[in-house]
């Protein structure tokens, strides 16, 4: 390990080890949801707002230089999105029906939800598979940053970070965390959220690039967020809206300071990230699955790791430089 910079071109080993844990403390975050049990990973949440911080830093970092129309990259980005988080909706087929009131119910939202939209009128707005909802704004930021963003001078993305932090203030005082955008009721906070985040990314990838100012261990930040989160749970100071806003505006920055920081373990590291997008995208219809099936909490999560796994065989691709957050 040193403390040179990355190299500047082709993966980021680091970034790359920083996904793979990020998905990682969410699978934890959801087994314990499905099936109940200490929540010791109960921040796992605050994943999404490293994941959208860091779509938006690649971005800056990786594609704003060469983003011709907008409109062509949309299209391979949704391309290149769809047939995972589609075979995860596939998985969570079976449990919709079950719970769907009518066939119309289950129709509706499955259609809305297999194309990657929110159906408004069910418990969860991607009822199908929960965490979509968060592809579901990572595409609508990479629209904004695209048509609009990518044209904003450094400064304005400043000042649409400081205009952005009192409403996340807000959020974190009405509803007592960060945890908002899944369900049709805070699904709207969940778009500030989602920005306030991915703007961040944004500012640090135009002025970082891939050589960060702040000198972190790589050691110490490739596995911060499993620590961080744990840590907060044991000494109980996890259980305000300020855990949160710290978490994003200080523990974000510095763990991709710390990865970027990365020069070596590109094979483990490669093999982490490209375990994190497939298994975000399936492993909550498989542990809803196996909750209806009475398997435990263990047999579920471990299934869906084993998911995640041989989903990430089914679509492995050769390297390319990493361009977005959960999908690179």
């Amino acid at each position: 390990m040193t403390a040179k910079t990355a190299p500047s071109q082709g993966r980021l080993p680091g970034i790359e080890a920083l996904r793979g844990f990020a998905a990682l403390c969410i699978l934890l975050l959801h087994t314990r949801a499905v099936f109940g049990g200490e929540p010791v990973f109960g921040k796992g949440y605050l994943a999404v707002e490293f994941f959208l911080m860091l779509s938006g830093f690649l971005m800056a970092y990786a594609q704003e230089p060469r983003l011709g129309a907008g409109g062509p990259f949309m299209i391979k980005r949704y391309k290149r999105l769809w047939p995972t988080m589609a075979l995860g909706g596939a998985i969570g087929l079976p449990r919709l029906w079950v719970k769907s009131a009518d066939p119309g119910t289950f129709l509706a939202t499955a259609a809305a939800n297999l194309a990657l939209l929110p159906a408004w009128r069910a418990p969860f707005a991607f009822a199908l598979n929960i965490p979509a909802w968060t592809i579901f704004y990572e595409l609508v930021a990479n629209t904004l940053h695209v048509f609009v963003l990518r044209h904003l001078k450094l400064w304005m993305i400043g000042v649409a970070i400081a205009l952005l932090a009192p409403v996340m203030v807000w959020i974190g005082s009405v509803w007592g965390n960060f945890d908002v955008g899944a369900r049709p009721q805070n699904m709207l906070a969940g778009a500030p959220r989602i920005l306030f985040a991915y703007l961040i990314g944004i500012a640090l990838g135009r002025i970082w690039r891939d050589r960060p100012s702040l000198p972190v261990p790589p050691l110490l930040a490739v596995p911060a967020m499993p620590f961080i989160l744990a840590l907060g749970w044991w000494l109980k100071i996890d259980q305000n809206w300020q855990f949160d806003f710290l978490f994003t505006v200080i523990a974000c920055p510095l763990m991709i300071a710390g990865g970027l920081r990365l020069t070596r373990f590109h094979g483990p590291a490669t093999l982490l990230g490209q375990l994190s997008f497939p298994l975000f995208a399936v492993q909550m219809p498989i542990l809803e699955g196996m909750q209806m099936l009475a398997f435990n909490g263990w047999q579920a999560g471990f299934t869906a790791l084993a998911g995640g796994a041989a989903t990430a065989w089914l679509t492995i691709r050769r390297p390319q430089p990493a361009a977005s957050a959960v999908t690179a």
